[in-house]
């Protein structure tokens, strides 16, 4: 017992030691400069595996307006063969190795993420750079690619909550360059051919920047010698950064009600929230806390008012957020569609009383406790902690905001917390979609004007 005592000790006491962070010391984040390309390499000798992900400082806002969806698609189709290899041949041999791969598409930017053991690192990113240097994107391939999408988009009727998250980004953000889908709609498939998407793997090898983020032991740094005469990539050359210059979306005076209507509903998917501008989204620390006070657990504000005193939904939860030049404030909940007009006057309810009465002291001190405690713990993987690394890049914010999360957070002053939330989620100033069927109409105009739309608009 005492000595499970002193290593409890122990792992409290590392995460508190000056310099040292989630079990990983500022000494462990090299930065090393391979071919032009900044490299982000975290130590971690704890197990002999290896990550390593290209960031790629573009995403889909680089689509012709004629091709939307299409560097999605390029992405999604690299490894579906090459004039040497067949789509068989190269996941037959990646999944031999034992390796993980795959792209995340943004608006503003792109990761490709591979892992696996260390010993497998250059067979395995010798693959994923033949990919890049030769994918063939073949018309078959992309037949079947577009006929699985076109499969998937006639089943989403039954995913009310997928339904839900698509329709509110695009109707939050509209009227803002990211309100489209990164991987574009339906109508958007018979646009893009096998030549649209090798001229856009091109692009993306040949002029944009990049950055890589790696953690394993120091083999991996072999990766190197592959970055440059396999891939090819050049920094120096491959510059081209995505920045935009939009105008920032002015507040509304009365919530925008949508209700976004699907057959057979006996539920109601409910969200909540508006676009960011720069300037709104920008203080991590504050909008992780009011997030957490106001739908962060199950002790949180929604949770209480929504759960446990009245039952009207399992799980109510919030956020708020940003990218590189652009956040998202979003609350998200369900609840029968009997209930709908009942749950929304506890939202309304709860967001009016934040802002005009303030916030419980033992309230906030609770979800300042959960979210300090809690935050090492999101990074015990380095795979997490390697992540935030590059978001902070992405974002030009300094490592040490990660050291001081935990402090900075406790300091917090119920005005800042109230202030934030109340301009977040201000009532007024809220996109409200509801996903559910058509005679919800009627009893949402009580909230105010009510726009209907199917749910097909959105895929």
């Amino acid at each position: 017992m005492k000595v499970r005592t002193l290593k409890l000790l122990l792992l409290i006491c590392s995460f508190s030691l000056p310099g040292y962070s989630f079990g990983f010391g500022k000494d462990r984040i090299k930065k090393l400069n391979w071919n032009g390309i900044e490299v982000t390499w975290l130590e971690d000798n704890r197990f002999p595996t290896y990550q390593a992900m290209i960031h790629f400082a573009d995403g889909s806002l680089s689509d012709h307006p004629k091709r939307l969806g299409e560097t999605s698609m390029m992405f999604d189709l690299i490894d579906s063969g090459t004039r040497r290899y067949s789509q068989k041949d190269i996941s037959d041999n990646l999944e031999y190795f034992g390796a993980s791969w795959g792209a995340f598409v943004t608006h503003e930017s792109t990761v490709f993420e591979v892992s696996g053991l260390a010993k497998d690192m250059s067979p395995t990113m010798k693959k994923i750079c033949h990919l890049f240097r030769d994918a063939s994107f073949t018309g078959k391939e992309m037949d079947k690619y577009k006929r699985a999408l076109r499969n998937a988009a006639r089943s989403v009727v039954n995913n009310h909550s997928l339904v839900a998250s698509n329709s509110f980004r695009e109707l939050s953000l509209a009227g803002t360059p990211y309100s489209y889908p990164v991987g574009g709609k339906i109508k958007d498939l018979n646009g893009i051919h096998t030549n649209d998407l090798k001229r856009k793997l091109s692009y993306f090898n040949t002029k944009v920047k990049k950055k890589v983020y790696i953690t394993g032991p120091e083999s991996i740094l072999g990766l190197e010698s592959i970055i440059e005469k396999d891939c090819g990539w050049k920094g120096a050359v491959e510059n081209y950064e995505r920045v935009l210059s939009y105008e920032p979306k002015k507040p509304s005076k009365s919530p925008e009600i949508y209700l976004v209507t699907v057959p057979k509903a006996n539920q109601a998917q409910v969200r909540l929230g508006r676009f960011l501008n720069e300037g709104e989204f920008e203080n991590q620390e504050l909008n992780s806390l009011s997030s957490e006070f106001l739908g962060g657990g199950f002790t949180s504000k929604l949770m209480r008012e929504i759960r446990v005193k009245r039952g009207l939904s399992y799980t109510a939860s919030a956020f708020a957020g940003g990218q590189r030049q652009y956040g998202r404030s979003v609350i998200s909940t369900f609840t029968k569609v009997k209930t709908v007009k009942e749950l929304l006057e506890v939202v309304r309810n709860v967001l009016n009383d934040i802002k005009n009465n303030g916030i419980d002291e033992a309230e906030l001190n609770k979800a300042k406790g959960a979210l300090a405690g809690s935050f090492p713990f999101r990074f015990e993987r380095s795979s997490a902690y390697l992540q935030q690394l590059m978001h902070l890049d992405d974002i030009h914010k300094s490592y040490e905001s990660l050291y001081h999360f935990p402090n900075v957070v406790r300091a917090f002053k119920e005005e800042d917390v109230r202030k934030n939330l109340s301009s977040l989620f201000s009532w007024e100033n809220q996109t409200i979609v509801i996903v559910g069927p058509k005679s919800l109409a009627k009893e949402l105009k009580e909230f105010g004007k009510v726009k209907v739309v199917d749910y097909k608009t959105f895929f």
